[in-house]
């Protein structure tokens, strides 16, 4: 019965992509036709899909025009007499078009050698007014805007629900974390434009703006507070960022994906998680006894007991959630400088600065920066008010003893998983900081005998997690091995908070084969020392006993808000203001790509659009029926790029001919319809690359 119903499942979201992407093009290809007929040209071919070398499903003529499904799945066309995109066939088309006609000689003679007067056949596009071909080409952009609308509004009659513009994580030494942003916080307006939903954040990122005030809303302040933050984009990153990941509700979500926790949880507490399905819901409810009414305040409950297990309740269910220990190997890095200093804390008060390095926590200066956010928040949960730093300056490399006030602040900033150049910091200190790829100390009782052994100073070249299931896709920082993960240097550094705190921690164990006793996780570095060579280590991969996941393992919704028209008339309204911040959107998108603000690797091709839209039909109707929306908006703005042979091309052509009373010089036409032939394949064939990995994205 369970594979029945996946097969049903899988079934009905590739129905309803099929059915999607070809309403899509249905209705563009439809507004071309029904203008074309409306203005009296002979549509000879009407066809979803291409039919390239006359391949197709099937054909049927009705009156004119030859209705068929081609064989190639990559759009469609109308094909009208006098109208050809194919830049090889554009002189051919005009002159198929053309009907001959003898001209009178004066005083009524036929003259044989008068020449033929060439004009159009009356029932040809070529025949029509510059105002009526206009009408023809745009008809199809014109016909995916009104679907949109549609979609959209059919969306916001059964209700759409988008992720709430409230904030859960906040990346250390990012733009949102240097202004101080917090978990809980709610994001009301942007530059005064009123945030509906979380990815109005980012659409406003992707503007390219230098600055945006944000307009924050804080449990516990009566005023709003505004802060100026700006967007950042370094190497790596796709488009430019604050550096905020949406808060969650206490709700789990059905199926739960529990990765490696599930090797540390009881039978018991299994049995409990396994309950939760879209029927039967499942709320956290309390921590070791404490109602917890948020996840704020689910996260302080827990990481007041970091390193220790907890009672969860569930729907009145208990269950005991174990502290899973992180992965670690028997090297520390080195402490790098100091990335970025929270605004208005203590530290800057103090004169701590980007550039300075952290010497000493406390009179400890053999500390693991890497563990150093947990090691203050230790000392949070034992209350104590300070901690002594010494700092070394960047400028005069003069060390100064300082003593900060220790925020309160449980909630730990993580690594935004999406971005390989994050820093490691803690709010409560108000700091955050690198952490260098130079090995500063080693645990010689724990390493593999046999092995060469690394010195204090080698610097990280490359690390491989060998036995390693493949868990990522390529890119620039990584290649797949036979039983693991390579990960190289990413610009001139390799990155030890991102390979080490995040996926190390999430790698997968490859199960063994043959019944053989399984493998172990292992790491293999490529150092080099000081003097220029290179040697290759591999290292045990242990479980540390004084460092354990900030999470618990199980999965929570994101906050939701919903939207929901009452009738026809506020529902197309809604369609309409929808619609229209998606084509702004993809408008600057496009001027966000010309200027290099976003990067050209962000974008998806056919591949992945398909793919996206089979997951989101799975949603639900409403979340399918605003993905059509943007698609839709995304075919009508890109259909009217001045490109030929897009539909925007044509109107450029239109209006030449419109200002100096005559068509474009035919050859013209030919060499700029094969130029923009060229970009629209070159587009292609980057983005299905991307799509299927062959370039990487990050």
């Amino acid at each position: 019965m369970e594979i029945l119903a996946t097969i049903g499942t899988v079934s009905y979201g590739v129905l309803l992509v099929i059915l999607g992407l070809n309403a899509v093009i249905l209705v563009h290809e439809l507004g071309h036709f029904l203008v074309a007929r409306w203005c009296g040209v002979r549509v000879e071919k009407f066809y979803i899909w291409f039919d390239f070398w006359g391949l197709k499903f099937f054909k049927f003529k009705w009156g004119e025009t030859e209705y068929g499904l081609g064989l190639f799945p990559l759009g469609g066309y109308v094909k009208m007499l006098g109208q050809e995109d194919n830049p090889g066939a554009i002189q051919a088309e005009i002159e198929r078009a053309k009907m001959a006609q003898t001209e009178e000689a004066p005083n009524g003679e036929n003259q044989a050698a008068t020449p033929n007067i060439a004009i159009f056949s009356p029932d040809s596009y070529l025949s029509k007014s510059v105002p009526q071909r206009l009408a023809i080409i745009v008809a199809g952009v014109t016909m995916n805007f009104f679907f949109a609308i549609i979609c959209a509004a059919g969306a916001y009659m059964s209700g759409v629900k988008d992720i709430a513009p409230l904030v859960r994580n906040v990346v250390p030494g990012s733009p949102a974390w240097k202004a101080g942003l917090q978990p809980g916080d709610r994001i009301a307006a942007i530059d005064g434009t009123v945030t509906r939903e979380f990815v109005d954040i980012r659409k406003k990122m992707i503007g390219g703006a230098k600055t945006v005030q944000l307009t924050i809303e804080r449990e516990g302040e009566p005023d709003p507070i505004t802060v100026d933050v700006s967007p950042r984009r370094r190497v790596g990153d796709l488009m430019p960022n604050i550096g905020v990941e949406w808060l969650l509700t206490l709700e789990l979500f059905p199926q739960q994906r529990l990765g490696r926790w599930k090797d540390y949880y009881s039978a018991e507490t299994l049995d409990v998680l396994r309950k939760v399905t879209e029927l039967n819901p499942m709320y956290l409810e309390k921590v070791d006894g404490q109602v917890v009414n948020s996840y704020v305040e689910y996260q302080e409950a827990q990481l007041k007991k970091i390193g220790q297990p907890i009672v969860c309740t569930f729907n009145g269910e208990d269950a005991v959630i174990p502290a899973v220990p992180m992965r670690e190997i028997p090297l520390r890095f080195k402490m790098g400088t100091i990335a970025a200093v929270q605004i208005g804390s203590d530290a800057e008060k103090q004169g701590i600065q980007k550039g300075d390095t952290i010497v000493s926590v406390d009179g400890d200066a053999d500390f693991d920066p890497l563990k150093l956010p947990q090691i203050l928040l230790r000392k949070v949960n034992e209350e104590q008010k300070t901690v002594e730093l010494v700092i070394q300056k960047a400028d005069d490399g003069e060390e100064q003893t300082l003593t900060l006030k220790l925020k309160p602040i449980r909630l730990l900033s993580e690594l935004s998983g999406g971005s390989v150049l994050d820093a490691l910091g803690s709010a409560a200190i108000g700091l955050a900081w690198n952490v260098e790829p130079v090995v500063a100390k080693i645990d010689e009782t724990k390493l593999l005998s046999g092995q060469p052994l690394p010195s204090v100073g080698d610097r990280l070249i490359s690390v491989e997690l060998v036995n390693c299931v493949h868990f990522m896709d390529k890119n620039s920082f990584s290649d797949r091995t036979g039983d693991g993960l390579r990960i190289h240097s990413i610009g001139k550094r390799i990155e030890v908070p991102y390979i080490f705190t995040f996926l190390l921690q999430m790698a997968p164990v490859r199960e063994s084969k043959n019944d053989k006793e399984q493998q172990p996780l292992g790491i293999q570095l490529v150092l080099e020392s000081p003097d220029g060579k290179t040697k290759i280590v591999n290292l045990p991969v242990l479980e540390a006993d004084d460092w354990f996941m900030s999470e618990r393992g199980f999965n929570l919704k994101p906050v939701l808000v919903e939207y929901q028209a009452n009738g026809i008339l506020e529902a197309l309204y809604f369609g309409m203001v929808r619609t229209v911040g998606y084509t702004v959107l993809i408008y600057d998108t496009l001027k966000s790509l010309m200027s290099g603000t976003v990067s050209p690797k962000a974008l998806h091709g056919p591949v992945g659009i398909v793919e996206i839209l089979y997951k989101v039909a799975l949603m639900g109707w409403a979340e399918f029926l605003i993905l059509l929306c943007l698609i839709g908006a995304n075919l009508a703005v890109i259909n009217l790029l001045p490109i030929p042979p897009l539909d925007g091309g044509h109107v450029v052509f239109l209006v030449y001919e419109g200002i100096f009373g005559r068509p474009p010089n035919e050859i013209v036409q030919v060499i700029l319809s094969y130029f923009g032939l060229f970009l629209i394949i070159l587009l292609m064939v980057w983005t299905v690359s991307l799509d299927l990995s062959f370039i990487s994205r990050w």
